[in-house]
């Protein structure tokens, strides 16, 4: 019987494996002693104003700032830089610029003005340094990992570093005090700072002449620290009656089960993350059914189509009439959805809820109308017609069910409805149509002018941030809207939904936004060829498991990564573990 071992963990990683984190959650917990000294910093650090004259040793000062350059930073950009201050004539210089400053600041305290000068500032130079801590915001065509959405975050990154600086020297004995009597510019010329460099904090530092139990400017009167059921509030900003919303209904999604999904792919046979995408893949399969990815995937195909009211205007290659026949061959399984429905045993659904004519063979008529309107001359669809849309996308959910399915797969027939699906995405995504609109089935420079025109003048017309009801209403498709109904009716069951392209994308977002917990269900197949997809799977917050440049809709995409997903749900079940002594055995 041969015997493999476990690589060690390399030094600097998570020695821990996921049997002894299930087995004590709490295992990372400071002991009683520690824990208490911890929350003893916190609840007695103070703001000091009067400093022994006595110097700070060298390794003291290194051990506070140490632990100052161990605060978290967004992207670990640590933004953070000290300026440690001793010359008495800098320091004097400083407390020149805060004096000035606190006399300007009195007038605005009206009668407390007389309370507020008898503040005391003589610590900038009774404490034998100061440290200026500066936030270096770099270059700003530099992309640091997660500002680019919150600019702010080297901010409040040094804000950290600062708290960091605070308790620490609490811990050590040394008093701290912030000054915050001057004007940045000032400072900044005093010390030479660079352009790009923010002073955020001045502080004194040294051997405190006080002991302060409570908090300065509690004790001298001037405020009190507020109740903690004051600065709390849960799920929903506070009203101004007091009152908070009330919460959504919260499905019932399996955490445990995720977690647990988590934890094997810990202990199996592999480098930690080295099976990529898959790997959140597994967990999202497992929050929502309650177990991973089966070996055998049995789909729901649902393919609903439609017409739609612009294509009159010259949107797409194709005449209106081709939607019927697309259908028809879809139905007939001659078509790349119908042939991988029927070659993987999956159960396929055509639903006509808006094809101008009568209903083809094999599909299942729920038409709410033959097309919509066109949303150039009006809105393209009534609200009791959008109703109905969603509704029937509800429906052929609960017919999907009666068939054993473990997913719903989803996809669109309809010419024209790159179009509608650029229209409706500027419009729910808030941006400029030149980001959605693409060639489609393939047009040509002119025909792609064209179809900006056409969009952009709809979006004229239907005026900026409509609400997602009255985007869908004016600009939407029947099948759009289907799709949505299916996506909230998914939701209710608990079946994963895993996304075709740039239309089925649309209504996700159109159903994410009617409803949050929808996006939990998600799954994307793959990124088309249409530019306003990726606009799509971002807000969505998706990365697709394939990218093939498809462009052909109708669920194919989607049934295209079905295969991936089983071979995941294969891997997770059937590869070898490590035991608890870290071995795995065979023979």
């Amino acid at each position: 019987m041969a015997q493999f071992v476990r690589p060690p963990t390399p030094p600097g990683f998570d020695p821990s494996r996921a049997a002894e984190r299930a087995a004590d959650p709490q295992g990372w917990r400071y002991d009683d002693e520690r824990l208490r000294a911890v929350y003893g910093v916190i609840a007695e650090r103070r703001d000091v104003r009067r400093f022994r004259p006595d110097e700070v040793s060298e390794d003291v000062i290194e051990r506070i700032l140490t632990a100052a350059h161990q605060a978290p930073s967004v992207g670990l950009m640590q933004p953070w830089r000290f300026i440690i201050v001793r010359s008495l004539q800098t320091r004097t210089a400083i407390r020149a610029l805060a004096q000035q400053e606190r006399l300007r600041q009195a007038d605005r305290f009206d009668e407390r003005a007389r309370h507020f000068l008898d503040q005391k500032l003589e610590g900038v130079v009774e404490a034998p340094l100061g440290i200026c801590v500066c936030c270096d915001h770099g270059d700003p065509d530099t992309e640091v990992l997660g500002r680019g959405t919150i600019p702010e975050t080297d901010v409040y990154s040094t804000a950290c570093a600062i708290q960091n600086l605070w308790l620490a020297a609490r811990a050590e004995g040394v008093g701290v005090g912030w000054v915050s009597f001057y004007k940045p510019a000032d400072l900044s010329q005093l010390l030479g700072l660079p352009p790009r460099v923010e002073p955020l904090a001045y502080l004194c530092l040294g051997w405190p002449d006080e002991r302060p139990v409570r908090p300065t400017l509690e004790t001298v009167g001037w405020g009190k620290r507020l109740p903690l059921s004051e600065v709390v509030m849960h799920e929903h900003w506070r009203a101004a009656s007091g009152h908070v919303p009330a919460l959504a209904s919260n499905p019932a999604f399996d955490r445990r089960a995720a977690v647990a999904a988590r934890d094997r792919l810990d202990e199996i046979i592999k480098p930690a993350g080295s099976l990529g995408a898959l790997e959140p893949l597994i967990e999202r399969w497992a929050l929502i059914t309650g177990a991973p990815p089966p070996e055998r995937i049995r789909a729901g195909v649902l393919i609903c189509a439609g017409d739609h009211g612009h294509v009159r205007h010259g949107t797409s290659l194709f005449g209106s009439e081709v939607s019927a026949q697309v259908t028809a061959s879809a139905a007939a399984s001659r078509t790349a959805a119908g042939a991988l429905s029927r070659g993987g045993d999956h159960a396929l659904l055509i639903a006509d809820v808006g094809l101008i004519g009568p209903t083809p063979t094999g599909a299942v008529s729920l038409k709410v109308a033959e097309g919509t309107a066109d949303f150039t001359a009006g809105s393209a669809m009534t609200p009791e017609q959008l109703s109905e849309a969603i509704g029937a996308g509800r429906r052929l959910v609960s017919e999907l069910l009666q068939s054993e399915i473990d997913c719903l797969a989803l996809g669109e027939i309809g010419i024209g409805n790159t179009t509608t699906a650029a229209a409706l995405g500027a419009a729910l995504l808030n941006v400029s149509p030149e980001l959605t609109v693409g060639r489609g089935t393939g047009l040509d420079a002119a025909g792609l002018e064209r179809k900006l025109a056409i969009v952009s003048s709809a979006l004229r017309l239907h005026g900026p941030q409509p609400t997602t009801e009255e985007a869908l209403a004016r600009l939407g498709g029947f099948e759009f809207a289907a799709l949505v109904g299916a996506m909230l009716a998914a939701l209710d069951s608990h079946l994963p939904v895993i996304l075709d392209g740039f239309a089925v994308g649309v209504a996700a977002i159109a159903a994410v936004q009617l409803e949050p917990y929808v996006r939990e269900l998600l799954i994307a197949s793959h990124r088309s060829a249409e530019p306003g997809h990726h606009l799509v799977l971002n807000e969505l917050g998706l990365e697709p498991l394939l990218d093939l440049r498809l462009r052909l809709g109708e669920a194919s995409g989607a049934l295209l990564a079905l295969p991936l997903i089983e071979a995941a749900g294969t891997l997770h079940r059937r590869m070898g573990t490590f035991d608890e002594a870290g071995i795995i055995r065979s023979g």
